[in-house]
């Protein structure tokens, strides 16, 4: 787009709507930010998530000059995988390494910083809540709007402006609960691995190393199923951080013990903030969406896809999305976006998060080969190098995750001749 007649209004102040306008404002693109909240709230809210970045990901940070905390976040070089059993047996235990580290930053430390860049790099922002009307005037007054946010006030407009995607929406409930902490006094593993625990028929449990507020820290993500026996955090109160803790501990002490191990006798929660609960139904919605005047609009990141954290693409997609718009807006000739260059635009974005979004879908509700997957990554040190760079490049995977004997061909590939015997790290 021509970066003297065009102007753009981004709605949300997340990993996508934040990216983009820093993005467009470096690029000298006119563009307005709208958001529920300022950096002050931001900053001294309740956690967001429990994003990791990866390699891809944050390369295009980077490349945008907008990571400024590389230097102190710890630095992931791969995940170990821990698959046990309801009593907590380990069944096995692996290891995968990344060709690239990733890296985890609080959102509220990071959304609260990039907003204020925002300013200095000449972008607007306007705090307030938005109605349909609203989003209406800023259709009205700008070339384009791109709504990034499915929180506050703007997610009761989502399903009318971005209609739901039956064909790519396989669930229509929650299919984990989620229980949040962000601690203090908890043990790392060597070099700082990702954990990755799975208890099949139970739920999962992601614990990896991060930067908060006031420094390095761990985040546990607990993801049980829902109404099952590690589904206890919907009762327990997120402003009472010994109880919190407690049900941390107990659930890792009854289901990971090997993880219990790693808690230290003065483990705590960073802050009053570093607890989150809630449930997540995955849907993805039609981002080349239409306000009632008939104005385009289109929908970027949480907005129009929600994936279940499980497989840790949250933050990925919405930054490889990110990116797929502001290069087409650099591309634009100038001028009034139309629906047809929305609804291009909106397939670009589906592709940089389609295998992903297909991915965390199969995890869910995952087929038996997955428990095949499994026990042949235990088995082979380069095809489990090849499941954790999936989390990088989720293409990668596929075609030959969906199926058993892609799974054994893939296994095969990287690691000819391994023995068939689990290794336990």
């Amino acid at each position: 787009m021509s970066q003297k007649s065009t102007s753009v209004a981004v709605v949300g102040a997340g990993q996508a709507g934040l990216q983009l306008a820093l993005g467009l404002a470096g690029d000298g693109v006119d563009v307005t930010l709208v958001t529920d909240r300022d950096a002050q709230a931001i900053r001294s809210g309740r956690v967001l998530s429990t994003q990791c970045m990866f390699g891809t990901a944050l390369a295009i940070e980077r490349e945008l000059g907008i990571d400024h905390w590389q230097d102190d976040t710890p630095q992931i070089p791969g995940i170990r995988y821990s698959v046990g059993g309801p009593d907590g047996e380990l069944a096995m235990q692996f290891r995968g390494a990344l060709r690239r580290p990733g890296q985890s930053v609080d959102q509220r430390l990071k959304m609260s910083a990039w907003l204020e860049e925002l300013a200095e790099r000449g972008g607007r922002v306007a705090i307030g809540t938005l109605d349909v009307d609203d989003v209406e005037a800023l259709a009205r007054d700008h070339d384009l709007v791109v709504v990034a946010s499915a929180k506050g006030a703007i997610r009761e407009l989502l399903p009318e402006i971005f209609p739901r995607d039956p064909a790519r929406s396989p669930y229509d409930r929650p299919q984990r609960n989620l229980g949040v902490a962000y601690v203090g006094g908890f043990e790392a593993l060597d070099r700082h691995y990702f954990s990755i625990n799975i208890i099949p028929g139970v739920g999962e449990c992601f614990i990896g190393p991060a930067l908060t507020l006031d420094g390095p820290c761990h985040t546990m993500c607990f993801e049980p199923r829902p109404g099952g026996p590690m589904d206890v955090f919907a009762d327990a109160p997120l402003d009472d951080g010994e109880c919190w803790l407690a049900v941390c501990r107990e659930v890792l002490e009854r289901f990971m013990p090997w993880e219990a191990e790693r808690c230290g006798a003065d483990l705590r929660l960073t802050d009053p903030g570093g607890t989150l609960k809630g449930a997540i139904t995955p849907v993805v919605r039609e981002a080349a969406g239409r306000l009632p005047s008939g104005r385009p609009v289109l929908g970027l990141g949480d907005a129009v896809v929600q994936n279940d954290p499980l497989v840790g693409q949250g933050a990925n997609n919405a930054t490889k999305a990110a990116i797929v718009v502001q290069r087409a807006i650099r591309e634009h000739p100038g001028g009034p976006v139309g629906a047809e260059w929305t609804a291009a635009v909106a397939g670009r974005c589906w592709e940089a998060v389609r295998c992903s979004t297909t991915w965390t879908n199969l995890m869910l509700n995952p087929p038996a080969h997955i428990g095949d997957l499994l026990t042949e990554a235990a088995n082979r040190p380069a095809f489990a190098d090849t499941l954790a760079n999936g989390t990088d490049d989720p293409t990668s995977l596929f075609p030959w995750i969906e199926s058993p004997e892609g799974v054994r061909a893939a296994a095969a590939e990287a690691e000819p001749g391994a023995a068939a015997l689990g290794r336990a790290v």
